[in-house]
């Protein structure tokens, strides 16, 4: 663990013997603003999922404080003060002119004027520029409120000409080719629609046809931008992966999947332990064949929607153009293709021909247990899963 901050609950001493202290300090929860976060953490809890154990440590709140530890990551608290650090450095910031000392919050100096409206150099008068009538009067302003930006000065207006248009003569299209021509009802032979529009489609499909798949590895870059903003996604719950920007390129990360010798990717050993057939789904998905890739894909895979979001991608580390470039992006095709396939329809519920009329039971609803039970029952098997905590989904659910 090396970024962010964890509260466990339970004995300090146990949990200490389990806990590489080298790395985190473990801290007793008192600070005012991690009481908060944590009651406010365990309500919020509480009522999405009834837990009686979080009702219980609100109804002694605060006293079933004491039995929470802060796990603090040595890292994270260094990262924590270099932050502090500069904005410190940013506050104090000052210039010294003709012996005066001026000390501005901020380095934009913009903003001194906005909170005592005051010149910075004594004796001198402030000029707003129009481009600075346009900044708002403070940054402490709520991002929730709406800010009328200053009006411009306005400059004096010169006095409307007269302005004479002249059309242009009418065109008559006398021979095109040898061949006598005609305007189709326009005197100045404009185009008809259908002659004009734009073919988006066709323009795609001759954009895509010029993908170099054979040396797509060494023409085309690794997409790099694969999250949304931080900004926007601390406002939310959804994904953190910007899809739409990801499906935008993918045929063309596709096409940076060489044809290896030997493909460690799906290596079990080496890559992908579940022996997903990677270079051919990729080739699929660069010939636009979604629904064979779909196949290929969910012969080795129960739940590719869980590992092409969750899973470290270890077939990425044992790519071969990873040796000396960015490896494929072949998490992102593989979330992809089971996305699409959900998107058209093409995920259902299929029960076996026979029933072998043997009935087997799963304890725990994590993602092996599911797998586990998606092939007994593609076997012919009676599955029961079981799960003590009131969602399924283990550690995809908790965390």
């Amino acid at each position: 663990m090396s970024g962010g901050i964890a509260y466990v609950m339970g004995e300090k001493a146990k949990f200490e013997k389990k806990c590489n202290t080298t790395m985190v300090d473990l801290l007793p929860v008192e600070a005012a603003e991690d009481l908060a976060f944590l009651h406010a953490t365990i309500a919020e809890f509480v009522s999405a999922t009834g837990s009686e154990v979080g009702q219980a440590v609100l109804d002694t709140w605060p006293v079933s404080a004491t039995g929470f530890v802060k796990v603090f990551p040595h890292e994270y608290q260094r990262a924590l003060q270099e932050l502090k650090d500069e904005a410190e450095a940013a506050n104090s910031f000052s210039v010294t002119v003709n012996g005066d000392c001026i000390t501005s919050p901020n380095l934009d100096i913009r903003n001194a004027y906005a909170i005592d409206n005051t010149p910075a150099v004594p004796g001198m008068r402030h000029v707003v520029l129009p481009a600075e009538a346009l900044e708002p009067d403070s940054d402490e302003d709520s991002d929730d409120e709406e800010k009328s930006p200053k009006q411009p000065p306005k400059m004096p207006l010169m006095p409307k000409m007269p302005v004479k248009i002249i059309a242009p003569p009418p065109v008559k299209i006398v021979e095109v080719n040898g061949q006598n021509g005609h305007t189709n009802g326009h005197t100045n032979g404009v185009k008809d629609i259908e002659d004009s529009i734009n073919d988006v489609g066709m323009k795609k499909k001759k954009r895509e046809n010029l993908l170099d798949k054979t040396r797509g590895f060494v023409k085309y870059k690794r997409e790099t931008k694969l999250y949304r903003d931080p900004e926007e996604r601390q406002h939310d719950w959804e994904e953190i992966f910007d899809f739409k920007n990801v499906r935008r390129g993918l045929k063309t990360q596709a096409a940076r999947c060489m044809d290896c010798g030997v493909p460690f990717c799906h290596s079990t050993s080496h890559g992908c332990p579940l022996g997903n057939i990677i270079p051919k789904f990729n080739d699929l998905v660069f010939h636009n064949d979604w629904k064979e890739a779909l196949n290929q894909l969910t012969q080795t895979n129960n739940f590719p929607e869980f590992t092409g979001r969750v899973c470290p991608a270890p077939c990425e580390g044992a790519c071969v153009l990873g040796i000396n470039e960015p490896p494929v992006t072949i998490k992102n095709i593989e979330c992809t293709i089971i996305d699409n396939a959900f998107d058209n329809g093409w995920i259902k519920a299929t029960a076996p021909r026979n029933r072998t009329g043997k009935k087997v039971a799963i304890v725990g609803s994590g993602p092996s247990g599911l797998a586990a039970a998606d092939q007994l029952n593609k076997a012919g098997h009676t599955v029961t899963v079981y799960e003590r905590n009131n969602r399924c989904g283990g550690l995809l659910m908790y965390g």
